[in-house]
């Protein structure tokens, strides 16, 4: 069985995502990478694209008591390479599992697939991740492509 190598990034759903990004900001430490505004945070601690991003939760969830547990959004492990996504997928699918993907999404401009736990969490394998140089820059949003691989 292929095993990935690190555990990759987590996404969290927030109720409010300017107050969650300045929390995630200010009191643990993290950098803005990128932001899709009133959508989604992409935040990291290293070098990596991002390992923690933030995603509004839709309306419809908003009117739950502010007491109520918010949902993970994505639980994401790396592997080394396309071909090892591919054979994950394989891997998945022969255990019955429905898998989403391979594909390349942005920002971050990793491959992914993307399958349920048995609670109907995300679970996502992901390689190739961009890595943020010594200028703190990300790639341009004009440069983010979503296709299938």
């Amino acid at each position: 069985m292929l095993r990935p190598r690190k555990l990759g990034h987590v996404g969290i759903f927030v109720k409010d995502l300017e107050r969650s990004k300045k929390f995630y900001a200010e009191v643990v430490g993290l950098k803005v990478s990128d932001e899709l505004p009133g959508r989604a945070v992409f935040m990291r601690c290293g070098h990596d694209h991002h390992d923690t991003v933030l995603f509004q939760l839709p309306p419809e969830k908003l009117s739950r008591s502010q007491n109520d547990r918010v949902e993970i959004q994505q639980i994401s492990y790396e592997l080394d390479r396309l071909e090892d996504l591919r054979q994950k997928a394989a891997e998945l699918k022969a255990l019955g599992i429905e898998v989403i993907g391979p594909q390349q999404r942005g920002p971050g401009m990793d491959k992914t697939i993307d399958f349920p736990d048995p609670d109907g969490n995300t679970i996502q394998f992901y390689c190739d991740m961009d890595q943020m140089g010594w200028d703190d820059r990300s790639r341009p949003p004009e440069q983010w492509q979503r296709k299938p691989l």
